[in-house]
């Protein structure tokens, strides 16, 4: 009896076991809305996402005191969130930061680590023409107070650090960086492999099942690897929607 009760109490904790393992794997559609959410709110910036050489300049057009610095733009995925984070090599004034939505249309949060290693956080709106300008809190004070991304093209950016001494003070200029994307870019509309994950440009090839996909950077990568059918379902769902609205 004790032996039959004690096979019957292992197996009963071992099928506990499978069904608690079975829905831990399944993936949490609330948080896989939230995640989808987030990346659609950060698309219009998704140009970023790549490797840049950047040459900085105290002011433009003038050598004098010039630098160079190295930057490369990823997504950040996990279950449940998205962010853009880039990490700058050799950066003057920055060193890594994450960027995430707002709680308003439009409005984008930096939470930046800069070159002295202290933290801040800038918030912002973007602007006409893709500009986005992101401010700390307080605007006044010593080092870098505003940051404006501002994005060319496809193969350019423009990074303007800039400070505000004082209340009564106007935004000085700190320096500037120009950065050239690393690589061959193809301009929207021309061939070639698009991100299963965010439909921005992809260039590194994953595989599922025998087939190849392609995403943008390694945070979509990783996303990819550790659950591929799942972020499959996501992209035929979005497939399925553009069909549906365009009928």
């Amino acid at each position: 009896m004790r032996r039959s009760q004690a096979s019957r109490i292992w197996f009963a904790m071992a099928a506990w076991l499978v069904v608690a393992a079975c829905m831990g794997a399944e993936p949490d559609s609330e948080g896989a809305a939230r995640r989808q959410k987030m990346q659609t709110a950060l698309k219009p910036l998704g140009s970023l996402v790549g490797k840049w050489r950047g040459t900085g300049q105290v002011r433009r057009g003038v050598g004098q005191g010039a630098w160079t610095e190295s930057a490369e733009w990823i997504w950040k995925l996990d279950n449940d969130s998205a962010a853009l984070e880039i990490k700058v090599a050799k950066g003057k004034y920055l060193k890594s930061a994450k960027l995430v939505p707002g709680k308003s249309a439009g409005a984008y949060v930096l939470e930046a680590t800069l070159a002295d290693e202290s933290r801040r956080v800038f918030a912002g709106k973007a602007a006409a023409g893709g500009k986005l300008i992101l401010s700390t809190t307080p605007t006044a004070g010593v080092g870098v107070r505003r940051i404006t991304l501002t994005p060319l093209h496809d193969t350019r950016l423009l990074v303007l650090y800039e400070s505000r001494p004082g209340e009564d003070d106007d935004y000085a200029r700190l320096g500037e960086v120009g950065y050239t994307r690393e690589g061959v870019a193809f301009a929207a509309g021309e061939s070639g492999p698009v991100c299963i994950v965010t439909e921005g440009r992809g260039s590194i090839a994953v595989s599922y099942q025998g087939k190849t996909y392609y995403v943008c950077c390694s945070g979509c990568r990783d996303l990819f690897n550790e659950n591929p059918a799942a972020i499959l379902a996501e992209a035929a769902a979005r497939e399925k929607a553009k069909k549906s609205s365009s009928n």
